[in-house]
Parts: structure tokens; sequence; C-alpha cells
């Protein structure tokens, strides 16, 4: 052609080139150094890629180390051990966890009556009003029309490995 210079060459139909000819990743696979930028100029640097916007995207921010950035902010890492929201998360469905442990000691887990205790009514003391108390039987040996007397029984709740008597409000 007249103006060639020793370092070109000239590809065609029979003598293709190949990804690295022309500065390309294979498309079995490659390895791009540095960082990436799809639609955008990536300022996360590091070994990182961003999506269209310059400062949000994936950071591979050590071994073992996968974060999350928005706006140039980490809010979420991924680590082999553990997941690690740096920002309040926003549920719209069901969260099912497969162990409560972490929270489950802290709320109700269980409802029960405690012991019992007999005070007579008729002729006796009876029972004054005890917060957290429930009457459950009335006692009348002689079936007159007095009461003889009355049982009683706190109501309890588990909470954590502890029983607690419930208070009246």
């Amino acid at each position: 052609f007249g103006f060639e210079l020793d370092w070109t060459e000239f590809y065609t139909t029979t003598r293709k080139p190949s990804a690295g000819d022309v500065g390309a990743l294979p498309v079995s696979g490659g390895v791009i150094n540095g960082n990436l930028g799809i639609g955008t100029p990536n300022i996360l640097g590091g070994s990182s890629i961003v999506l269209g916007d310059n400062d949000t995207g994936l950071k591979q921010n050590g071994d073992g180390l996968l974060d999350i950035y928005a706006n140039g902010v980490q809010v979420f890492r991924f680590q082999n051990d553990t997941l690690e929201s740096k920002k309040s998360i926003n549920v719209t469905g069901r969260l099912t966890p497969t162990d409560y442990g972490n929270f489950d000691s802290r709320y109700v887990q269980d409802i029960r009556l405690g012991s019992l205790q007999y005070g007579q009514v008729w002729n006796g003391p009876g029972f004054s009003d005890t917060s957290g108390y429930v009457i459950t039987g009335i006692i009348n040996g002689n079936s007159d029309e007095l009461v003889d007397g009355a049982h009683r029984r706190p109501i309890q709740k588990l909470i954590g490995n502890q029983w607690y008597n419930v208070v009246s409000i």
C-alpha cells in the first residue's frame, strides 16, 4: 500500500485477530487489571466495577471482602462468615430466620399459672386484691349458701429462661 509501517498488521477473514491482538478480552474469559466502569469512569479504584454512576458499584476490599457502594459510601459487605449492612434494611415481605436465639429471649415465650394457694373466705381472711393473681376455684364444702374458701394462682410469663409473675395495671 506504500505507507505501511513496520508494526502494521492486516487482518482478513482468513487471518482473524485474536482478542489480545486488538486489546480485547477473549469470549472464553480473561483478566482485567484495575477497575472497570460500565457506562461511566470508575472512581472507586482498586478491584472494582461501577455501573452507570462513577461511584456506585462493587469493590473487592481484601481477601474474602466484597463491598457494595452507593454514591461513594460503603453500604453493604459480604464476608465468608457474615453479611454486614452499613445502613437500615427495609423489608416489605416476611423475614424468616433460621436461628431466633439472638432475639427470642426478649419476648414472652410461654404463659402459665403458678402455684396454687388456698384462702378461707367464710369466717377467715380470704384474699386481698393481689397484682397478677386470678381466682381459679371456689369451695363450698358443706353445700350451704356460704362460700368456704377460694383457690388462686399467679399468672406467670417466661422471658428468656426466667419466669415472672405478671402485674396489674
